[in-house]
């Protein structure tokens, strides 16, 4: 390449006395830095400049390889050669000294100033000054173009108008041993490759030296002056905890794990408990109390593929560097998916938790149910669960309300402190939406019903949340079965009154569950029955269908049920489990590994309804079906039989709304039509699609064409007698 006429750049070294002296923000730092840069690639080109005069086809080198080049490829280079023109000419001296008063400058104290993103980048990653300027260097033409032309210049090539090891190695490192020491910088594991500050980009025919380097981008917006923000990549993964208030147990735990962190001794801490106990508060507490913005990070976030998981566990910790940031993971399942689950893309994900936590350099808490395992250096520590009387104190700190309206609060719902706060945060909410005095706050119905919309959430997912339409006078049933149905609710409103004032919590450690079974043939009101005591008791309904839930994989069953339960296990939802036929049999005597196994996972099924603080329901059509063993877990047993005659026109009596149009109903005869309630429900709405496109009431005709369709689907026949005569024109 020809050498070109460089516009004269030294004026005289005033430039950087003047800059010198004055005080110096960040922009004047790195316009320091760059002109610094100028003056080594000056220098260098001096250098250069003094080995092309020796060459004759110096200007044909794009093409040619002259002999006079080839010749000093052959002999040994003289390591001290540049090193001594830099000593020797006095240009190069004169670039030299200006050089040194530059570097006395930046080394000189802050004075109190912060540091610059530069100087804290380097203390940060522990960079070297080589490595520093290697930033600089790529760095410098996203700031001036100008030095795309000098590095194209300096490396004889045209093209190559971008920083590569060898031009850095050149212009940064004197000397041979300089250079060699230097080149350990690019590295994969030093800091500049191993945190992803620079990149290496393959794409030309050299080596490794004459591979471009790439500034990253969150480097190259960081160092050019923009705000230090989450790098936008890894945002969506990684979410800030909620501040929330403690108990003092909780406090205690802070600050002896906080002493712990700040002595170096602990870099992972797993926080084990239950749902409630404030796993999340007690992560974000300890952040704070030690300087630690710690993040939640999504699992389901985590690539799965290696090569991309590396690159992406590279960039969270370069931002948990630069950010001073450590990270929540909720491994509320821990090691479910890890040799157990079925679905590839659940093994896969397992297996990329599990590579994070052990591999990821940066803080963790790991919050789970149980103790978590790794081989990771792990502190284990209990997320003490939180009683009646520390809910209560924790309410009261976050919301104003009597003295019922808590003990109802903290009775029904176990939450925990960020879900109780974001409870009380939706309740204000509430009451500003309702209220006509914006200046009025939350009363109880607003705790409550902010309170059930977050204790719900976690169960979605895992059932159908059915909205209860019925009361008490729509449900028929006989005396003792309604009487029982009673009796769940009163325990269900009553349990602080029995458990704690009372002292009966005391002597139970577990059973304080309420468990009940539904029994009786499909139609006569199980379902109903649920609806009518979570319209009662103002709670969710949440529908759970075990025969979606049992599987025929070891295992597998209790690993669904158990998810059901740790979702509901804060929300006092009623949770109504239909086809427990599914599940449930004759199962007492083991003959083979299926029947062991059924029996394992119905006592694990009692047993969580037996924990279960809210109220959980069995439905099944055939209750015959299932051992007596079984049944004598249960708390209650409800039977809901086959209606007879005047239970049947007692319901035929409620089935109509009081604003559908009738005539002339027979109840006595409609009775006598041998049908559950369900069937009589669907009769009714049928007959009354009959009548409305005449506009007329419905009928007794109505009605007997309708019951002649369901009847069909019962695959019977209508009994003979009177409903002969009771026909509908164009109909019969």
């Amino acid at each position: 390449m020809r050498p070109m006429e460089l516009q004269d750049m030294p004026p005289s070294a005033s430039i950087e006395a003047e800059a010198i002296e004055a005080p110096m923000s960040d922009p004047a730092r790195l316009t320091l830095h760059l002109r610094r840069l100028r003056l080594l690639l000056e220098r260098h080109i001096a250098w250069l400049r003094f080995r092309w005069k020796h060459d004759p086809l110096q200007i044909y080198s794009a093409a040619v390889i002259s002999d006079a080049q080839a010749d000093s490829h052959l002999q040994p280079e003289d390591p001290e050669a540049e090193s001594r023109f830099y000593r020797e000419d006095p240009f190069a001296r004169t670039l030299g000294d200006r050089i040194r008063l530059i570097d006395r400058a930046l080394a000189e104290p802050s004075s109190g100033r912060p540091l610059s993103e530069l100087d804290r980048v380097v203390q940060l990653f522990r960079l070297t000054p080589f490595e520093r300027d290697v930033l600089l260097l790529c760095l410098a033409p996203e700031i001036d173009p100008g030095f795309e032309v000098l590095y194209g210049y300096v490396q004889d090539d045209a093209t190559r108008r971008y920083a590569t090891p060898a031009l850095a190695l050149a212009l940064l490192a004197e000397g041979f041993e300089a250079r060699a020491s230097a080149r350990t910088a690019f590295a994969p594991g030093a800091p500049l490759r191993d945190f992803g500050l620079i990149q290496l980009v393959p794409g030309n025919t050299g080596g490794l030296v004459t591979q471009p380097l790439r500034l990253d981008e969150r480097l190259l917006h960081l160092l050019s002056g923009s705000a230090n923000e989450l790098e936008p990549t890894l945002a969506h993964a990684l979410q800030p905890l909620d501040d929330a208030p403690l108990v003092p147990v909780q406090g205690a735990l802070v600050e002896r794990l906080a002493g712990l962190v700040s002595a170096g001794e602990v870099s992972a801490i797993n926080l084990v408990g239950g749902p409630g106990a404030g796993r999340h508060a007690i992560a974000a507490a300890l952040g704070r109390r030690v300087g630690l913005n710690i993040l939640e990070l999504g699992l389901t976030a985590i690539p799965t593929g290696e090569p991309e998981r590396r690159d992406w566990m590279r960039r969270l910790e370069r931002e948990a560097i630069l950010l001073n940031i450590g990270f929540y993971l909720a491994l509320d399942d821990p090691g479910s998916s890890l040799g157990q689950a079925l679905d590839t893309q659940d093994r896969l994900q397992a297996v990329a938790v599990t590579d994070l936590v052990e591999s990821l350099r940066a803080f963790l808490v790991l919050g789970s149910r149980e103790h978590y395992s790794t081989r990771r250096a792990v502190l284990t520590a209990e997320a003490p669960h939180l009683d009646a009387a520390s809910r209560r104190t924790l309410w009261q700190t976050v919301a104003e309300a009597n003295d019922d309206t808590l003990d109802a609060l903290v009775q029904q719902f176990e939450l925990g402190p960020r879900a109780l706060a974001q409870a009380a945060r939706a309740a204000r909410d509430l009451a500003r939406l309702e209220a006509r005095d914006a200046a009025s706050g939350p009363d109880a119905g607003h705790l409550w019903r902010a309170c059930r919309a977050q204790a719900a959430r976690a169960l979605q997912d895992l059932g159908r949340h059915i909205v209860p339409c019925f009361g008490w006078e729509d449900l028929v049933l006989p005396d003792d079965s309604r009487a029982q149905l009673r009796e769940i609710a009163a325990q269900v409103a009553h349990r602080a009154q029995v458990y704690d004032a009372w002292g009966f919590g005391a002597r139970l450690s577990r059973g304080r569950g309420i468990c009940a079974l539904f029994a009786g043939p499909s139609g006569t009101g199980k379902t109903m029955a649920a609806e009518v005591l979570a319209r009662h008791l103002d709670l969710d309904l949440f529908r759970i269908d075990l025969s979606g839930v049992v599987s025929k994989y070891i295992g597998e069953t209790e690993k669904n049920l158990r998810r059901v339960f740790d979702a509901a296990e804060t929300s006092g939802a009623i949770l109504f489990f239909d086809e427990a036929d599914a599940l449930f049999g004759k199962r007492s005597e083991v003959k083979d590994s299926h029947d062991r196994y059924a029996n394992i996972e119905i006592n694990y099924l009692l047993q969580r309804m037996e924990d279960y603080r809210g109220l959980a329901i069995l439905a099944t059509n055939m209750k015959s079906h299932l051992d007596p063993a079984f049944l004598r877990r249960l708390r209650f047993v409800v039977e809901m039989p086959f209606p007879d005659a005047d239970i049947r026109k007692r319901i035929w009596q409620r089935v109509f709304p009081d604003d559908t149009p009738t005539l002339g109903l027979d109840f006595d005869a409609l009775a006598r039509l041998e049908v559950t309630g369900g069937n009589i429900k669907n009769i009714a709405l049928n007959a009354t699609f009959l009548a409305a496109p005449a506009g007329s009431p419905v009928r007794m005709e109505h009605v007997l064409h309708a019951a002649r369709r369901e009847y069909q689907k019962l695959e019977k026949m209508l009994p003979p007698g009177d409903f002969g005569l009771h026909t509908v024109r164009g109909h019969a």
